[in-house]
């Protein structure tokens, strides 16, 4: 199934494991494949993954495991290189 990227622009992101990862503010893709290659999340308070100084998170996109109404990503491979 294909997805329009502008559609995951705000959609939440949640870990497999029922953590509550953040939302999605941009999408960062290869400009030679036109692959989506992260998301640039911006984390909520309880997220597990700490935020940057500017306060956003790249998650790289192999992490991914399903889009529907929210993004659900492998919590056991964020704090791993993917």
């Amino acid at each position: 199934m294909k997805i329009p990227v502008r559609a995951l622009f705000g959609r939440s992101i949640v870990g497999n494991l029922g953590s509550i990862i953040g939302t999605v503010e941009d999408i960062i893709i290869d400009e030679e494949t036109g692959k989506v290659v992260s998301l640039n999340v911006e984390p909520s308070p309880q997220s597990p993954i700490p935020p940057s100084d500017e306060n956003y998170t790249l998650i790289p996109f192999k992490i991914v495991n399903a889009i529907k109404d929210v993004v659900v990503i492998d919590e056991s491979k964020i704090n791993k290189k993917a």
